[in-house]
């Protein structure tokens, strides 16, 4: 049963989360040339569909495409042509999965990081296997930056949030990774996601393992449990939340397209190409343009179909179904940084 405590500060948490929409909503709605997307978009690529973990808040368990490695030769393709249309921000954003269970993790590393042009590549893990990796070849790889999602409360507690058994495997790699980065002068930047569970915040801040590994990292992992508000998205109602957990609010935005429609593309690791990363998880909505195997990105950036949902939604005639119900909109301006 909810304490009045924690009824108060989901309360106050429900409250920021507004104020915030509402300054970007309104500040936004004055930047200059909000709904002209990026000549040259962001790319995020699915390496791997493959994921051994359960969330609570994840719909991996419930995903019915194949789960695959992308391709080299359709992943090669792909970095090839968001070079030449002058894109410099690619990375290993998985809709569904774990980069690291990708055997050519690596390989991929190092061919994206040969242009120049791209400065920082790297992936979100939950660091589960690390150990799979030379440590040597894994820093030589080209990654800039690594985020891994954890809890470090104990056992128990990580099993019953990603419904494995691997904590202390975990643990393991997480300590190693961050001692050998510190050795090495932090090549990588090692960003730590605490992930919300209902131990309390004093609970987790004592506990000997979260201290350990506050000692080896310069972010503030306390702030971060600290601030934690238990709001989440629920991926368009298919997931079943725990009852420690809130669904993040479904905000109004008919006219005002996601910022993400103007942003980037995503690539799923069977090739095909959607206009968002965020919560297509069977890669089957409208927001599908095409496949990297058949369709240039160029051809699929500037189509038509793009141009279309984007008309559609800013005039009030249509919002995406999977866009509707989506609870990470976010009516930023496509220049996020214009509008924080």
């Amino acid at each position: 049963m909810q304490s009045a405590n924690d009824f108060l500060r989901s309360q106050g948490a429900w409250l920021r989360h507004a104020l915030r929409f509402l300054k970007h909503y309104i500040l936004c709605h004055f930047q200059k040339n909000r709904w002209i997307p990026l000549d040259a978009p962001a790319i995020s690529v699915e390496n791997t569909s493959v994921c051994n973990s359960r969330c609570v808040f994840c719909p991996n368990g419930l995903m019915e495409r194949p789960r695959q490695q992308m391709k080299m030769d359709v992943f090669t393709k792909a970095v090839d042509e968001a070079i030449q249309m002058g894109s410099t921000d690619i990375d290993l954003f998985v809709t569904i999965g774990d980069p690291l269970l990708d055997p050519h993790l690596l390989e991929r590393g190092h061919y994206i990081r040969q242009f120049p042009q791209v400065r920082d590549v790297g992936f979100n893990t939950t660091l589960q296997w690390l150990h799979l990796f030379n440590l040597d070849e894994f820093f030589g790889s080209g990654f800039t930056w690594v985020h891994v999602s954890t809890v470090l409360c104990g056992r128990e507690s990580y099993r019953n949030f990603f419904g494995v058994d691997k904590y202390d495997q975990m643990l393991a790699n997480l300590v190693t990774l961050l001692e050998e980065n510190n050795r090495r002068s932090k090549p990588i930047n090692v960003e730590i996601g605490i992930k919300p569970t209902p131990e309390r915040r004093d609970e987790i801040l004592s506990h000997p393992d979260f201290k350990r590994v506050q000692t080896l990292t310069d972010q503030d992992l306390a702030a971060q449990v600290r601030r934690e508000d238990f709001f989440v998205c629920d991926w368009g109602g298919s997931v079943q939340l725990p009852s420690y957990l809130h669904r993040m609010p479904l905000w109004p935005r008919r006219h005002r397209p996601c910022y993400r429609l103007f942003q980037g593309l995503m690539l799923f690791s069977n090739g095909k190409v959607g206009a968002c990363a965020c919560r297509d998880f069977e890669a089957t909505s409208e927001l599908i343009l095409g496949s990297v195997e058949e369709n240039s990105l160029a051809e699929m950036w500037h189509g038509k179909q793009l141009q279309q949902i984007r008309a559609d939604w800013r005039t009030g005639k249509k919002i995406p179904d999977v866009c509707r119900k989506c609870r990470s909109y976010d009516p930023r301006a496509v220049i996020k940084e214009h509008c924080n």
